[in-house]
């Protein structure tokens, strides 16, 4: 093997690695994932002010949408890689992002449209909207971040 065949394998060997970061990244916050994910959270954080029995059923419901959502896409992935502590901790620091956004779309709820505190058309309702969309809305950030947290990471 000479120098230049050398280079070339290094060469393919990164250039694979890229796509694999790539593939990763992309398979993390996909279109359809994220939009599924958003009605998990919605019938989640929608649930709070409805009655007790449907209170449980609404909230259960929504946080396995959005836990089988991962489940089922990291199950189909074409790469896999384990996960780092620090994608861990910006999963969780992203579902704290979304927790302040229903309160703020709770609190907006309550002051600017006068929704009432209990029911199907509530303040969590509005304030669930407000969470699932700030929730997509963020997807080209959550990508970036999530992209260079790969790259710091092992890629497969």
């Amino acid at each position: 093997m000479n120098q230049h065949d050398a280079q070339t394998s290094l060469d393919d060997i990164h250039r694979l690695q890229e796509t694999t970061r790539k593939q990763i990244v992309h398979q993390s916050f996909a279109l359809p994932r994220v939009a599924v994910s958003a009605l998990g959270i919605f019938v989640a954080l929608a649930a709070i002010d409805l009655p007790s029995p449907w209170y449980f059923v609404g909230a259960a419901l929504g946080v396995v949408v959005y836990a089988s959502v991962g489940i089922v896409y990291e199950h189909r992935a074409s790469v896999r890689r384990k996960a780092t502590g620090l994608e861990a901790l910006f999963h969780g620091g992203l579902l704290a992002c979304v927790m302040v956004a229903f309160a703020i779309g709770r609190i907006a709820a309550f002051a600017l449209l006068d929704l009432p505190p209990h029911g199907l058309l509530s303040q969590a309702g509005a304030g669930a909207v407000v969470a699932a969309l700030a929730y997509v809305a963020a997807t080209p950030v959550n990508r970036s971040i999530m992209k260079a947290i790969v790259r710091r990471g092992r890629a497969a």
